[in-house]
């Protein structure tokens, strides 16, 4: 009895000094109002360190606390900025206002495809070291660089390209194609032995022979051996294959063959003898073998027409060969554009600047006109022959734009067709009044109607906020968090309550919140609490049922169970609370409740008696009220064990062997709680309860528990801090 007076100021010492220390944190955290922006907007603002993450982009308007603070700015494409800016103790807001200077952006040199198709996969290599292929853009350094494409089959295209810090040279390489000889054998042979064979004029040996690596195409093949006749014939040699030919001169051995007059209606036309060129027209062919051979005549711009004729020795033979002209199949094409100086491909090789006057061959061609600032055109067409096709290239003036969001991979609509995912660069929008949508999942969409001017690039940088609370709105909800009020904590908050009090000497629980629906609220929380004399393990929960901000109002239950954890008393004990809770919230940093609810408890004091043996059950330690009772009913006189007794009575209520069941009672509490907001993440509580006017619970009586007062007075404080995330 006398420990527990001791123990009294102790405790009301430590929660004087609790409240002292919550109002020194309360005054030192003070805030005052800053307003940061920057030159261009939209930096991302950090207080003092980027570990401790951003806190928003310029503009931003928030708080900080009195003191010299760093503010550091950084955006994409320019120098990250520090600024010391002292805040002040000040009612009015306090700008800050950072400049940002913009980086030097590396020169690069754009290495397109667009005017040559074989530069597609092309190797590109800078300053002789291999950077990639063909189209490539390269970031590089001011000043004269070697630019180099390589591909098999292809001569290697370089060109020296001076470029500046801010610029961007393009380039438009034509590769040439690599002509490889394409070769193939003559094996050449004749009725006699020992011919001598001339190739295109030139001895190459005597029959037979075979003749290597000879280029393709069209040969004169000619064999000699007096007295015959020599023996020509004109053959096509094609890569890779063999070409035979037999000359035949024992027939003209010994004897004239026969004569071959040819005329035609085109002068010049040259004649031919079985493929050997004879001269033009007229022309007249002596000694030709006896036999069967082919005459032909030929003249650009006719068809070639062939002749049959046999030859006898010592005959003449006349043959007048007209020719028809061949049909036109030369075509040509022009290309015309309003636009001057634009750039004319056909069939992905530059032809000049518009406007085009060409020949070109029949058939379908692919027509490219593009000028910097104007959408490129693009058509096909088919050009017949001995026609003139007139292409009318339209160019329509265009700008850049470059499309950017917060956060990146947003999906862009322009006009409201799909264009792609931020970030974006669109190079040819055409002008005039175009609508940008920016959209994400999860995301407020933004939309802007835009003035596209040609040849001008614009930026578009959104920030698309979260569906649902902003950001500030979410440190409000953060900062309002409650734990013991009627307003139950959002889907994904919690909270950590630590405290200490009287008749509970320590307690700790976490409240974990499981979402609302319209003014419906619910959480659940697992605490544990302790006075020494016993332990306790509970569950709690709340349900909010008026939300009218700042009003609400709701339900709660909380059911405990302990015992003493460190001895054999057999001690135990269950604890149930419900009732209604309603709160008062001012500005999201105080909370006032209030709550009336039913206390109800079964607690075993003593272990079980046997009457029989009037002792206690066998591995019980009793606490020494118990066995002071005990003795009493086993019939001690002791006035002190008597004194005990009548108190313990008083109490519980119990006599006799009942003193040793389980004692149970109800009291109607009320208590009060306040809450008080120190910082965005901390609350100082402090809670008032008793049951006025009730009786005592022998649990909270010295008796019993040896850490409390002589008598429970019904009265109880605790308080604590928060943690709340």
């Amino acid at each position: 009895m006398t420990a527990s007076k001791r123990l009294a100021p102790i405790a009301l010492a430590i929660l004087v000094s609790v409240l002292c220390l919550g109002v020194r944190s309360a005054a030192a955290a003070t805030k005052y109002k800053v307003r940061v922006d920057s030159a261009p907007q939209g930096a991302t603002v950090y207080i003092d360190k980027k570990e401790n993450g951003a806190v928003g982009v310029t503009p931003w308007a928030g708080s900080l606390t009195k003191g010299n603070h760093t503010i550091i700015l950084e955006l994409a494409g320019y120098e990250l900025a520090t600024k010391v800016f002292k805040v002040a103790r000040t009612k009015k807001q306090q700008d800050v206002f950072i400049p940002l200077l913009k980086k030097a952006d590396p020169p690069k040199i754009d290495v397109r495809a667009d005017a040559d198709q074989n530069v597609f996969g092309a190797q590109v290599f800078l300053d002789g070291v291999a950077v990639g292929t063909a189209p490539i853009v390269l970031t590089t350094t001011a000043g004269r660089h070697l630019v180099q494409l390589k591909k098999t089959d292809f001569k290697d295209f370089e060109i020296w390209q001076d470029v500046k810090d801010n610029e961007k040279a393009t380039l438009t390489p034509v590769l040439t194609a690599v002509v490889k000889p394409k070769l193939g054998v003559v094996v050449i042979d004749a009725d006699v032995a020992d011919a001598e064979v001339l190739l295109d004029g030139n001895v190459v040996g005597t029959t037979p022979i075979s003749v290597k690596d000879v280029i393709e195409g069209l040969h004169v093949i000619e064999v000699r051996k007096e007295p015959a006749i020599p023996w020509k014939q004109t053959i096509q040699v094609i890569d890779g294959q063999q070409t035979k030919v037999r000359a035949e001169l024992k027939s003209t051995i010994g004897g004239q063959g026969g004569i071959i007059k040819v005329l035609s209606n085109v002068a010049g036309a040259h004649v031919y003898l079985d493929g050997v060129d004879m001269g033009a027209v007229p022309v007249e062919i002596k000694d030709v073998k006896a036999g069967e051979h082919i005459i032909e005549v030929k003249a650009t711009g006719y068809i070639t027409r062939d002749e049959p004729v046999t030859v006898n020795a010592g005959s003449s033979t006349v043959l007048k060969l007209d020719l028809n002209p061949e049909a036109k199949t030369e075509a040509r094409i022009k290309v015309s554009s309003a636009v001057p100086n634009a750039d004319v491909f056909i069939d992905g090789a530059s032809v000049g600047k518009v406007p085009v006057d060409m020949p070109i061959a029949a058939g379908e061609h692919f027509v490219i006109v593009s000028l910097d600032g104007y959408k490129t055109f693009e058509a096909t067409v088919r050009v017949d022959p001995g026609q003139t096709q007139t292409v009318p290239a339209v160019l329509k003036a265009v700008g850049k734009l470059l499309v950017l969001s917060d956060p990146p991979k947003a999906q862009v609509m322009i006009n409201g067709l799909p264009a792609g995912e931020t970030p974006l660069e669109l190079k040819e929008l055409e002008v005039g009044d175009t609508v940008v949508r920016i959209e994400m999942p999860g995301r407020h969409p933004q939309e802007q109607t835009l003035k596209i001017i040609g040849g001008e690039s614009q930026t578009m940088s959104v920030k698309l906020e979260i569906v649902g609370l902003s950001d500030d709105e979410l440190l409000k909800e953060q900062r309002g968090l409650s734990s013991f009020g009627a307003r139950t904590l959002p889907r994904g908050r919690s909270t950590i309550d630590l405290g200490i009090g009287y008749p509970y000497l320590a307690e700790i629980k976490v409240t974990v919140g499981a979402g609302q629906v319209k003014n419906f609220g619910f959480d659940a929380g697992v605490g544990v609490r302790s006075f020494g004399a016993r332990s306790e393990l509970g569950l709690g929960v709340r349900l909010m049922m008026v939300d009218g901000d700042p009003f609400t109002a709701g339900v709660f239950g909380d059911l405990f169970w302990g015992s003493k954890l460190l001895d054999n008393s057999k001690r135990n004990g269950l604890t149930f609370n419900a009732g209604g809770v309603a709160s008062l919230t001012a500005l999201t940093r105080v909370t006032v409740t209030g709550r009336l609810y039913f206390n109800m408890w079964s607690d075993r004091h003593c272990p079980s008696y046997d009457a029989t043996t009037m002792e206690f059950e066998s591995d019980a330690e009793a606490i020494g009220s118990c066995e002071t009772y005990r003795r009493v009913v086993n019939g001690g006189t002791s006035p002190r064990d008597r004194g005990i007794a009548d108190r313990m009575e008083e109490v519980t209520g119990a006599t006799g062997t009942d003193m040793f069941e389980r004692e149970a009672g109800l009291r109607v509490m009320t208590s009060i709680v306040a809450e008080i907001a120190l910082e965005q993440q901390w609350n100082l509580w402090f809670m008032l309860e008793g049951a006025p006017f009730q009786s005592e619970r022998a649990l909270f009586t010295d008796p019993f528990a040896q850490p409390m007062l002589e008598s429970d007075y019904v009265t109880y404080g605790r308080a604590g801090l928060t943690y709340k995330f």
